[in-house]
């Protein structure tokens, strides 16, 4: 079996496993439409910063859960065979897929009830979103391997996104900068940063967040196999 179909072979896998938690699946989805829902009728407006910023928290905690305490599993991964590389790919190619799934049906719901002057940044705001979330959540995992200091970093953080004004200089330099500026220009509001800034900004996250990642994760799942005895009889004396 090559890498590529151990990739794939191995994120089926995940994804089963990620099914079955479909509580908690269901609960994060849920979570981003209340976001938007709530800022949308308490405050008026398009509400896409208080959507788009929930989209991700779901989609960086099913990172984050479907990492946490796989380091045991992944071990006899690369025992068995697969490479440290591949299975962070797998969950990559898995948790990437669905985010742009999740973050389609998510902006159809912001045109249908909000509308808005730009679609096109709309969605690419979204899809933004669910690839930066995607490799924040697995190096929030491999950083702080218990759920509940993970989890609460990653609640600072986006809250943190959240309660800054969009025009704050701060929010340029944080993961989700980029795509909050795509979704203020989707909202009509003044947008002083270039499209290609912001996609500039975002693609060197998902860069930095992959590496780190891949970095950290390969290390943690090393295993050190017994050494191989030497099949040459020893010399007699």
């Amino acid at each position: 079996m090559n890498g590529f179909a151990r990739t794939l072979t191995a994120a089926e896998m995940f994804g089963r496993d990620l099914a079955r938690r479909w509580l908690a699946l269901v609960l994060l989805v849920a979570l981003p439409v209340v976001f938007y829902l709530t800022s949308r009728a308490s405050e008026g407006g398009h509400a896409f910063t208080a959507g788009g910023l929930g989209l991700s928290w779901a989609i960086a905690g099913a990172s984050l859960f479907t990492a946490l305490g796989a380091r045991g599993v992944d071990q006899r991964l690369v025992f068995d065979g697969y490479r440290p590389v591949e299975l962070l790919g797998a969950r990559l190619l898995l948790l990437d897929a669905a985010g742009v799934v999740l973050s389609a049906l998510f902006a159809a719901l912001l045109i249908v009830v909000s509308g808005t002057p730009d679609v096109s940044n709309l969605v690419l705001a979204l899809v933004l979103v669910a690839l930066v979330a995607v490799p924040l959540g697995l190096v929030l995992a491999v950083l702080v391997p218990h759920e509940l200091e993970a989890t609460l970093l990653l609640i600072g953080l986006i809250g943190i996104e959240m309660i800054l004004p969009s025009e704050s200089t701060t929010v340029g330099a944080l993961p989700l900068g980029g795509p909050q500026e795509l979704l203020d220009r989707a909202a009509g509001k003044p947008h002083p940063v270039a499209v290609a800034t912001a996609l500039g900004r975002s693609a060197l996250w998902i860069v930095a967040l992959t590496a780190i990642g891949a970095v950290i994760w390969a290390w943690r799942t090393r295993v050190d196999r017994p050494a191989t005895p030497d099949p040459r009889p020893a010399a007699e004396d």
